[in-house]
């Protein structure tokens, strides 16, 4: 079945690319989903129609699949109270089920994900320039959602497709990206997030190369006076157009495993683009890396623990 469409003057329905075209009181979110603009304490006059096949046949209506309506026929109008909205579906006068229209409320408010001073409502990243990225975002302990629509698209056309990754966090591949041009135009990303008929939009806006972000740099102890660090498996190829700079310092940490490089009081840090580095013997020796050429976040810290004496042989 297909979303059909209701009064001309009243209603627009989204194109075939996905966008989004707005009307003063209400908008299709994707087909079969209606997002109705509304205030508390305000009512909105919605037109749903079954079906254009349905035109001259006794339809009956139900919400959210138990509550009969009175409204009968092929268009009804139907009224929506505040953030009150639910699932409306027609069937046909031997009660088969025909199509359905759920209609969702839009709420200006921002609860459903939380604001952090460093990432913002929503994160995105990509670990390397293949035109892949991933956003996820940290969920208001009261709400209990998910996400109901992904849009990302460039100024001017894009082919960029994006889905749900296992963890419920969402993943895009932009097919149309190139990493040896210029990147002249923003990735323009919204999520709507649901919870029960209420929806919330979220957006934010960044160039590839803004949100490159290269996964744990690798490192290898060769004695007790250096190490050897690679670039990430991951990260895109080859170097020498991709180069790295690495972060490096040496802390004092007794653990085993798991020691803090954040640490400010670190003995010594330094930048390099050497991949063979001297070490201090018995000290902890904390690494990361990020795009030599661009201002972007820094991979997350590897850290080795350098030996202070000579191992015994048993």
């Amino acid at each position: 079945m297909f979303f059909l469409l209701l009064s001309a003057l009243l209603f627009l329905q989204s194109s075939a690319d996905g966008s989004i075209k707005t009307e003063e009181s209400y908008w299709t979110l994707k087909p079969n989903v209606l997002v109705v603009n509304a205030n508390v304490g305000e009512d909105v006059n919605v037109p749903l129609i079954c079906g254009e096949a349905y035109e001259r046949e006794n339809i009956t209506w139900t919400k959210n699949g138990y509550e009969n309506l009175d409204a009968q026929g092929n268009r009804i109008v139907l009224t929506v109270e505040g953030w009150m909205g639910g699932n409306y579906s027609c069937f046909s006068s031997e009660g088969s089920y025909l199509n359905h229209t759920l209609v969702l409320a839009q709420w200006t408010y921002r609860k459903f994900i939380k604001n952090t001073p460093e990432k913002g409502y929503i994160d995105c990243s990509s670990n390397n320039y293949g035109g892949s990225f991933k956003c996820d975002w940290k969920w208001d302990r009261n709400r209990n959602g998910h996400v109901a629509h992904i849009k990302a698209t460039r100024p001017g056309g894009s082919n960029i497709s994006c889905s749900l990754d296992s963890n419920g966090f969402v993943t895009c591949l932009d097919h149309d990206y190139c990493p040896y041009a210029e990147e002249v135009e923003r990735i323009n990303l919204t999520i709507y997030f649901r919870s029960s008929f209420v929806v919330e939009s979220y957006n934010t806006k960044f160039y590839i190369m803004d949100i490159v972000r290269p996964d744990m740099v690798p490192i290898r102890l060769i004695n007790k006076t250096s190490i050897e660090v690679k670039y990430p498996h991951s990260w895109s190829t080859p170097s020498s157009y991709f180069p790295l700079t690495f972060q490096v310092k040496e802390i004092r940490c007794r653990k085993h495993d798991n020691c803090d490089c954040s640490k400010l009081n670190s003995q010594e840090i330094f930048f390099t683009q050497s991949q063979q580095l001297p070490v201090t013997k018995g000290m902890t020796v904390c690494v990361r890396a990020r795009d030599e050429f661009c201002n972007s976040s820094w991979s997350d810290w590897n850290q080795c623990k350098t030996r202070k004496h000579n191992t015994q042989r048993r």
